[in-house]
């Protein structure tokens, strides 16, 4: 994104708090292209036996619907307060989804998913789903909410939202050796008891 891009973003934020609902639409319209590429590479990078069953679109919504009700209860008043909302609602409908196929995947195990006998056995079970896996990368989203708010900024907004350091320098005011240096924090924190990323 370039600096006008965040200029524009800005005086949708501002008309946001003054009251204007069609600054809220065009906002998240504004975000809806970049929520659709992360979407897709958080899906298939981090949660690839949750692609198999979801859609990128599918993550997308319901991000976006979040989102809609995000802005209904909270107006943030910078580009930095928007991205870091947008990254936690896209991060909390992963780890949701992450939740719900663990689910699905133990009923299916247990043979209690209702569905036919070949979906219900568990050694076909075993060659959709990883569960070893999809734990490993929901532990690895759930420890961001641990970093501190300086990391988690700087690592929402480059992982998740693949803002360049150089942005995030310009959207924090942070001078950009810091937004390095909280990256690499953030990070090495994040590695800390994971076996493989």
């Amino acid at each position: 994104m370039t600096e006008g891009g965040s200029v524009e973003l800005q005086g949708l934020l501002d008309r946001l708090r003054q009251g204007d609902r069609e600054a809220r639409q065009l906002l998240l319209e504004r975000a809806c292209e970049r929520l659709r590429r992360l979407a897709g590479k958080m899906l298939h990078g981090s949660f690839p036996d949750l692609a198999r069953r979801h859609e990128v679109d599918s993550v997308v919504h319901e991000t976006w619907v979040r989102l809609l009700q995000a802005l209904d209860k909270a107006e943030p008043a910078t580009v930095a307060d928007f991205f870091r909302l947008a990254a936690h609602k896209f991060r909390q409908v992963l780890l949701d989804m992450a939740q719900g196929e663990r689910r699905r995947a133990q009923r299916e195990v247990l043979g209690l998913s209702g569905a036919d006998s070949q979906e219900c056995n568990p050694s076909a079970a075993n060659t959709t789903y990883d569960p070893a896996r999809l734990a490993l990368w929901t532990d690895f989203h759930e420890k961001v909410a641990m970093l501190s708010e300086q990391e988690r900024a700087v690592f929402e907004m480059h992982y998740y939202l693949e803002l360049p350091q150089a942005e995030i320098a310009r959207v924090l005011e942070l001078h950009p050796r810091k937004v390095s240096y909280l990256w690499i924090a953030a990070t090495e924190k994040l590695g800390e008891g994971l076996d493989v990323l």
